[in-house]
């Protein structure tokens, strides 16, 4: 969007409509979300309740908004039209075939229904998603750990309007865990596996038999991919990635708006520095700010990730039950940030020490 109202920019869009398909969960926090984009909020949360594979559950209601529900299609929307007001182009419909870096100017080939094309520019930066033909051309490294999720929208519920639902174990959502996010008229309810033994949709027909989810009626149904686990680098030359193509997904929740949003910003900087001064290693400014932005965050939370997934049902029951601790839980109420979890792990500890019995050597990395 800044970009665009400085200098050339061609924004080529896969889909025939921005926002479609969905393929998110939509809570974010209220940084995650621009001010000129809060008509895509539909509701506000507060509160949180974990729910143990054994059956014990773990209350957390903070006294302000701690997320919001966006309506992802909305979202984006507004962001394409930010962009197109500040001066881009649009393709429509028009998805990336290649993308090379060789010569005078970066050559991206495009496929849409009048065939294919190509567009020149001094940089290209790939917001392609998770399946992202820009960071193969590129030769970046693949997501460490690739997340299946569904999701379904859900009317005739009635759970908590300011609470989100987890629910979590092995039979519920290997490697992952299950959700219900209120939505206004809709519930959201939906699950991520990972090297799990069933496709999700097996998983989430298991959650909609739950008592609280019997008497939902399902509107609309969503199914995608999470990349989790960056390289070090989110640039290759003058190919720039950001969003789910650069891997920066949240390991703990999966939640990438902010870190696209934020990763954005930073890299529009280094891109309009890039074309002002035509010095190349402008752009290798961009890995330096996502790494001081959010990237500690990301690799912090991608070892906690390796502690989760080695509990077993029991043990994430035990685990529950010590964060229902009332200092720690008073703790996690006040300070609990869905961006920034990992960075709370070394006062979690020290309020918790019995939570280091789970992994010892990977815990005392973090502190």
């Amino acid at each position: 969007m800044r970009l665009a109202e400085k200098h050339d920019v061609v924004l080529a869009e896969e889909h025939p409509s921005p926002g479609a398909p969905l393929q998110c969960a939509g809570l974010v926090t209220p940084r995650g979300v621009p001010a000129f984009a809060r008509k895509s909020v539909i509701s506000k949360v507060k509160g949180v309740r974990f729910h143990s594979p054994l059956g014990y559950t773990l209350s957390l209601d903070a006294k302000d908004t701690r997320a919001l529900v966006i309506d992802r299609t909305v979202f984006d929307r507004i962001l394409f039209d930010k962009a197109v007001d500040g001066g881009a182009s649009v393709l429509l419909g028009s998805s990336v075939l290649s993308v090379t870096d060789g010569g005078p100017e970066t050559v991206a080939q495009l496929r849409s229904s009048n065939g294919v094309s190509e567009v020149r520019s001094k940089v290209v930066i790939g917001a392609d998603g998770y399946r992202s033909v820009c960071r193969s051309c590129a030769g970046l490294p693949p997501p460490r750990h690739m997340l299946r999720g569904i999701q379904v929208d859900l009317t005739g519920l009635e759970l908590q309007e300011d609470r989100v639902e987890i629910f979590l174990g092995r039979s519920v959502a290997p490697g992952f865990f299950a959700w219900a996010i209120p939505a206004g008229d809709v519930t959201r309810v939906g699950l991520c596996t990972w090297k799990s033994d069933h496709a999700p949709a097996e998983y989430l027909k298991k959650l909609l038999s739950r008592p609280e989810f019997r008497g939902g009626r399902k509107v609309s149904s969503a199914s995608g991919k999470i990349p989790l686990g960056p390289g070090r680098s989110a640039r290759s030359g003058r190919i720039l990635l950001v969003g789910d193509a650069a891997c920066h997904a949240k390991p703990l929740s999966g939640g990438g708006v902010y870190t696209g949003i934020k990763g954005a910003e930073l890299c529009s900087e280094a891109v309009a520095s890039y074309l002002s001064t035509s010095d190349e290693g402008a752009l290798g400014g961009y890995d330096t700010s996502w790494r001081a932005s959010f990237g500690k965050e990301l690799s912090r939370a991608f070892r906690l990730r390796k502690v989760f997934l080695a509990l077993s049902d029991k043990k994430m029951d035990k685990a529950l039950r010590i964060f229902d601790e009332p200092e720690l839980r008073e703790f996690m109420e006040a300070r609990g940030d869905i961006d920034y979890p990992a960075s709370l792990s070394s006062s979690v500890l020290k309020l918790a020490p019995k939570l280091a019995q789970f992994s010892p050597q990977l815990i005392e990395s973090l502190l």
